[in-house]
């Protein structure tokens, strides 16, 4: 029996042997047919990012066209309708239409210092503005020797119409922005935050 015995424990090693190598062949199979690389797995990961890294040189142009394009819109005139009758105003002079709206019976001087520009770039606006009867000149309650500076009718239409002016022009733009999500307008402000930092190191240094 002891014989019998010790005939049979080689041929239990022989099974767990075969065992072994049967997980073995069946890890290398899954290997090949089913497991994913680590790097293939990194890949999946940035399956996200754009299929083709984007053209510095275009960004940096987008950015510049887009520039010039806001700027283009803060001096191109607005049409304002009263009473069946269209007026078109420059930006130069909405902000003198609003600044004698908000300080009815302001000078020359007054208005070019409120506004931080010339008397001669301010009495031009004026001129327009007298021209197309939306401002009257009068003589100074307080000193007859000063003219001061109100608005007509028609002036005082379009200064209440100036809080919604600006809303309105830009409206598709905002509306645009409202598409973003809280994290994009982060990284956004992060971004244009950064961008402004250079340019001023740029102006600093001219």
């Amino acid at each position: 029996m002891k014989k019998e015995k010790k005939s049979k424990k080689p041929d239990i090693k022989e099974v767990k042997d075969s065992k072994k190598e049967t997980k073995k062949k069946s890890a290398a199979e899954e290997k090949k047919e089913g497991a994913v690389p680590k790097k293939e797995k990194t890949t999946n990961q940035n399956s996200t990012q754009p299929d083709s890294a984007v053209d510095l040189t275009a960004l940096k142009q987008l950015m510049i066209d887009s520039a010039v394009l806001y700027q283009h819109i803060l001096v191109l005139p607005q049409t304002f309708t009263v009473q069946e009758a269209s007026y078109s105003l420059y930006p130069s002079e909405l902000k003198a239409l609003d600044m004698i709206g908000q300080f009815s019976g302001i000078n020359l001087t007054q208005l070019a210092n409120k506004l931080a520009i010339s008397k001669s770039a301010i009495s031009k606006c004026t001129a327009k503005l007298l021209e197309k009867e939306l401002i009257r000149k009068e003589k100074s309650s307080v000193n007859v020797r000063e003219v001061v500076f109100t608005l007509t009718p028609d002036g005082q239409a379009i200064f209440d119409q100036l809080e919604n002016v600006h809303a309105k022009l830009f409206e598709p733009f905002n509306k645009s922005l409202d598409n973003f999500s809280t994290q994009e307008i982060n990284d956004l402000y992060r971004i244009f935050l950064t961008i402004q930092s250079s340019l001023t190191k740029i102006i600093d240094h001219i």
